[in-house]
């Protein structure tokens, strides 16, 4: 067609703007379910996409208030996508593509003794007997459900929006949720010294021709 990529002053595509992730592709893959959708399944899918899903503890469609605590978001504030994910032409049946099973790997020994002893820790405490044991997410410090990555995946509920800004030297992603900011500087150049961990850690990229990797 006669669409031309936007570019910036220095040459590269500009992908500034406001984006979003939010998808009716789940993240695994069900046991029960082909890799990949028939566009027939698709247009199944997005046709009800406005449909409450049968899930426990919900309210019906509609409703102004849960009425239950822990419960206090209605439907108005879910944001679960009206899209399927299109994945090199291909509508996948999950975010996940490898393993072809599209299901993530059981956890290595190590990381399932790390979890142990995480649970352990916490089993000498209520839930949130102190701040310490308030999960960083739960106090809003950083995102949950891996929005701000990496790598950066939509959480299935809300705040799947993203902001980016692009300059030549560096590219911004900011997330809704927690107004996170990923500042990822382009090139090569001096990392931060071991003794400086931020959360979003030290994000580098390079362009290879029209990808930012």
């Amino acid at each position: 067609g006669d669409w031309e990529v936007p570019r910036t002053a220095d040459g590269h595509p500009d992908l500034q703007g406001n984006w979003t992730n939010a998808t009716l592709t789940p993240f695994t893959r069900r046991l029960d379910t082909p890799p990949i959708y028939t566009w027939e399944e698709v247009a199944e899918l997005e046709q009800t996409d406005g449909d409450c899903p049968a899930a426990p503890g919900t309210a019906a469609c509609g409703r102004a208030s849960f009425g239950l605590a822990g419960q206090e978001y209605n439907e108005v504030y879910w944001d679960r996508g009206s899209r399927v994910a299109i994945i090199n032409g291909e509508p996948r049946a999950s975010l996940v593509t490898n393993p072809v099973d599209g299901r993530v790997p059981s956890m290595t020994s190590e990381a399932q003794a790390a979890r142990a002893e995480y649970v352990e820790v916490r089993r000498q405490f209520a839930q949130y007997d102190h701040p310490e044991m308030r999960p960083l997410a739960e106090r809003c410090l950083v995102s949950f459900g891996s929005n701000a990555g990496p790598p950066m995946l939509p959480n299935g509920g809300y705040n799947n929006n993203y902001t980016i800004v692009q300059t030549a030297d560096h590219v911004l992603i900011m997330a809704e949720m927690v107004h996170d900011a990923r500042v990822i500087k382009i090139g090569d150049g001096p990392r931060l010294p071991p003794h400086v961990r931020p959360w979003m850690g030290d994000s580098w990229g390079h362009w290879e021709g029209d990808v930012l990797v």
